[in-house]
């Protein structure tokens, strides 16, 4: 089984989980992506982005009251996302509110669920693997378990989806490569409905991932 050590030489190339997972779905449109054609920012892609900034907020600093919660909405909006938001097409005020109100309601539902102290959000890695590729990417949240790391993914939609255990798979085999050690488990979590995705990874798991990566 070929492994990344063996990936013949080329022009430099990212790899994320988003090309891993469009890869496996469509080579083609992955392809797209690599020539720097990407799909339209859309208005559940800006939801999503803004949800997860208050999820790491949240994480961060403690839990955002009901009354700042719009506030906030807008500071995230005005520091982080004012070009996603413009890309979206979204223009008008009222639009902004409607999604405001969406994202409030994932927040709230967030807030209920159990989490445990965080030892790192939005986690950035850019991990060199040779011959010019290169894992890279953002991890939602980690948190200390007994047994090690716990790699946490949030997904905002109504469904986890069916690329799930591939991104999973592709942040346990970067979290490898770059620690060295196994993470202890991979969480995907929806917001929206509670439903969670749990993996344990071992090295099977994780010579089978790179193998796909490869």
């Amino acid at each position: 089984m070929r492994t990344l050590d063996e990936v013949p030489e080329g022009d430099d190339l990212p790899v994320s989980a988003t090309l891993f997972v469009t890869y496996r779905r469509c080579p083609q449109q992955a392809l797209a992506r690599v020539r720097g054609i990407y799909p339209k920012p859309s208005r559940a892609s800006f939801k999503g982005a803004l949800t997860h900034r208050l999820i790491a907020r949240h994480l961060e600093e403690g839990p955002i009251p009901a009354d700042r919660i719009d506030l906030v909405c807008r500071q995230e909006t005005g520091e982080n996302l004012n070009a996603q938001l413009a890309a979206s097409g979204i223009h008008r005020p009222s639009e902004f509110r409607a999604i405001v109100a969406e994202v409030r309601e994932l927040y709230e539902r967030f807030a209920t669920l159990p989490a445990d102290p965080v030892a790192a959000t939005e986690l950035a890695f850019d991990v060199p693997v040779g011959n010019g590729i290169t894992l890279r990417g953002r991890i939602d949240a980690v948190f200390d378990d007994a047994g090690g790391q716990r790699i946490v993914d949030w997904k905002t939609g109504p469904h986890l989806g069916d690329d799930v255990d591939a991104q999973l798979g592709f942040y346990a085999l970067a979290w490898v490569r770059d620690r060295g050690v196994l993470p202890a488990r991979t969480d995907a979590i929806s917001v929206a409905t509670g439903e969670r995705r749990e993996e344990v990874p071992d090295p099977g798991s994780i010579a089978s991932t790179e193998h796909e990566v490869v």
